[in-house]
């Protein structure tokens, strides 16, 4: 039975420890805000955020979502981003966002002009 009680007593200690060790969720970035571009301000990077999650910084590759839909594009690049109805960023753009805007539009595909 003592054996038991000094078990006892040393896992509260070690998780006692733990929980003083352990850095509170607020003292470090989770990675859930995005950082700001450049649209005037910012760290000077071209880029475009698609539905507020997926983060595009390589403004010239086209990118696609898996089927045509509302997509909410926020342009924090200094190049107007050009919005598709075909799946590979071909034919006349449907849409297009302007440097600095946020907006939705129907489409497929995206890139920014050249």
């Amino acid at each position: 039975m003592l054996k038991f009680g000094l078990c006892s007593a040393a896992s509260i200690l070690a998780v006692t420890a733990m929980a003083f060790a352990t850095p509170t969720a607020s003292a470090f970035p989770t990675g859930s805000s995005l950082p700001s571009g450049s649209a005037g301000s910012g760290d000077g990077r071209d880029e475009v955020i698609i539905d507020g999650t997926v983060l595009l910084s390589d403004l010239d590759s086209c990118w696609a979502s898996g089927f045509p839909r509302d997509i909410r594009f926020e342009n924090r690049s200094r190049r107007t981003f050009l919005v598709y109805g075909s799946k590979d960023c071909t034919g006349e753009p449907t849409a297009t966002v302007a440097p600095g805007a946020t907006a939705t539009y129907y489409g497929w595909s995206a890139v920014a002009a050249r």
